[in-house]
């Protein structure tokens, strides 16, 4: 049972450092726009105004 003890203490943080670093990796791939869709945003506000 000790044993066991010891192997979680290891196991348990480095398995919520994964999940927040693969969750942290989810969030960075964010896209970005390209000149066209730019373009097409920018024409649009300056419609609206």
């Amino acid at each position: 049972m000790n044993i066991v003890k010891k192997v979680a203490s290891w196991v348990i943080p480095v398995i919520l450092i994964a999940g927040l670093l693969v969750t942290m990796n989810t969030f960075k791939r964010s896209e970005t726009l390209t000149p066209d869709e730019q373009k097409k945003i920018e024409q649009y506000t300056n419609f609206q105004e």
